[in-house]
């Protein structure tokens, strides 16, 4: 549940603001347009990249966690309930899940961006994928973590190919994800009142899921990072278009530990002390420029640093690191520096989601001023 509760919260991320986006030619020849977004930012690094991608492959994987189901059951991995038991289950998540895909798909109308129909929210592909990976979690994540990071490794594609194909924009694929794990949740709560102790398989154990414990061992972690830019600079440059207005901003990140220890006092009386970790970070990234006048173009980035958490709770740390790197794209290669924040949580299965703010400072060519920005986003991503 604390999974479902803190995904609602990056909807916020989503707002539109006043000026307009144009998406593209309606049926009768005018253009449609919707206001600025984190969607729109991040559509636009797709449109400036690679506008004609169409690769199908998250028709696919979507149904990569449901296969997953019986093909365990077969290899003999116990799960949390027997057949009957995990088939009720299935049958309440699924009821519940596609009703209210199809509900709201009915009552929002929201285009695609491809402008193909007015069925893009919530993605009913992201409804299955995350749907079945939760299930997938709920019956095998207590016997290994590794069946939850399969399982939320192709959700988390299949979200990634339903924009990057520009059927959805990045928060139809959020409220997907949002729907369907609070969905499960809801129906495996209402399976378990129903079957109490019944069904139940003997070998398993609730105590046996992975618990997050900073202060004894070394995580490594990956993540995939979605953000909004908002751009520094003197008034009458952005909006003069001399200098950019916004952007949106997409990684691949990647931390590798270094060294344990805690902060705090071990006198006698004290309090205790904070499990402090930290390691190397590296970051493979791409974003979108925006001018005022509608002009767009991407700049790409490769970064690598450090990092500091600081584990408060079994479920909440703090992050602080550093970043160098190189910026690039057609005009040149300049300098990238990063100073950044986050807001870590832990929510069950190897998965962790961040909250994060970044100064980021950036120029695209050796003689060129820096472009100065704030970055504001979220990542999902997995510790093993």
């Amino acid at each position: 549940m604390k999974r479902f509760v803190l995904i609602g919260l990056l909807l916020l991320l989503s707002c539109g603001l006043r000026a307009q986006y144009v998406v593209g030619p309606n049926a009768d020849g005018t253009m449609y347009s919707v206001p600025y977004s984190i969607d729109t930012d991040i559509r636009s690094i797709r449109q400036n990249a690679f506008p004609d991608f169409s690769n199908p492959y998250g028709d696919y994987i979507q149904y990569g966690p449901m296969l997953m189901f019986p093909l365990l059951k077969a290899f003999g991995v116990p799960t949390r309930n027997n057949w009957g038991r995990m088939a009720s289950a299935a049958a309440f998540c699924a009821v519940l899940s596609g009703g209210a895909s199809w509900g709201l798909k009915e009552s929002l109308n929201r285009i695609r961006p491809n402008l193909v129909d007015d069925r893009s929210c919530p993605s009913g592909h992201c409804v299955l994928a995350f749907a079945t990976a939760h299930a997938l979690h709920k019956e095998y994540g207590w016997y290994s973590p590794w069946i939850s990071i399969a399982g939320d490794t192709l959700a988390l594609s299949t979200a990634v190919q339903r924009v990057a194909t520009g059927w959805h924009w990045m928060s139809d694929t959020v409220a997907g994800a949002v729907l369907s794990i609070g969905c499960v949740e809801l129906g495996y709560f209402l399976n378990d009142l129903i079957w109490r102790d019944k069904g139940r398989c003997k070998k398993f154990n609730p105590d046996t899921h992975v618990h997050y414990a900073p202060e004894t061992h070394d995580y490594y972690t990956i993540e995939w990072l979605y953000g909004r830019r908002f751009m520094l600079g003197q008034r009458d440059n952005i909006d003069g278009s001399v200098t950019p207005w916004r952007g949106g901003h997409v990684a691949l990140q990647a931390e590798l530990p270094w060294t344990r220890g805690a902060l705090g006092s071990t006198m006698p009386g004290a309090e205790g002390t904070i499990p402090m970790n930290s390691g190397i970070k590296v970051r493979l990234g791409a974003g979108s420029l925006t001018h005022k006048d509608a002009r767009s173009y991407n700049v790409y980035n490769a970064m690598v640093g450090g990092y500091w958490s600081l584990a408060f709770t079994e479920w909440f740390e703090a992050e602080a690191y550093p970043l160098l790197g190189a910026a690039w794209n057609g005009q040149g290669v300049g300098l990238d520096a990063d100073l950044g924040l986050s807001a870590n949580f832990i929510t069950g299965g190897a998965f962790k989601l961040k909250l994060f703010a970044e100064f980021e400072a950036f120029k695209i060519q050796q003689n060129s001023p820096f472009l100065a920005s704030f970055v504001l986003g979220y990542s999902a991503g997995f510790y093993f």
